[in-house]
């Protein structure tokens, strides 16, 4: 079934089950729905996706994949607004904010983001959880 039809059958049950006001429906359906109608995840936007939720700058991301700043800034900003923007780091990862931290004088989040080439809000995403840890 093609994205359209899927994104027409979801919008048909919605109207079915929950009625003729979208404001009435669940949160859920509707961000469903945006999902669909927004974009498509294709493999370059999973690429760009997992970059982003690595903590990698817009200026890193659009030299290495031959893409605008303003179209990744607009993919950040959607997946923020989307409740979709969940930093993570894979453990060498931990370990070098770690190494930063301890030998770094005054070790600000945007100090150690412009070491590491990371966005300073990672950075103080991936700060909280070694704390936890």
């Amino acid at each position: 079934m093609s994205s359209n039809k899927k994104m027409a059958a979801t919008i048909r049950a919605a109207y079915a089950n929950y009625g003729d006001d979208p404001d009435d429906w669940p949160k859920d359906v509707k961000k469903k729905i945006r999902g669909q109608t927004e974009e498509q995840h294709t493999a370059e936007n999973k690429i760009l996706r997992h970059l982003i939720l690595h903590g990698y700058t817009n200026k890193y991301i659009a030299q290495e994949r031959s893409k605008t700043p303003h179209y990744l800034q607009k993919l950040r900003s959607r997946m923020k607004n989307r409740d979709e923007l969940d930093y993570q780091a894979t453990p060498d990862e931990l370990a070098q904010l770690k190494y930063n931290l301890d030998h770094m004088d005054w070790p600000s989040n945007p100090r150690i983001a412009s070491a590491m080439g990371r966005d300073k809000d990672w950075v103080r995403c991936m700060r909280v959880k070694l704390r936890e840890v």
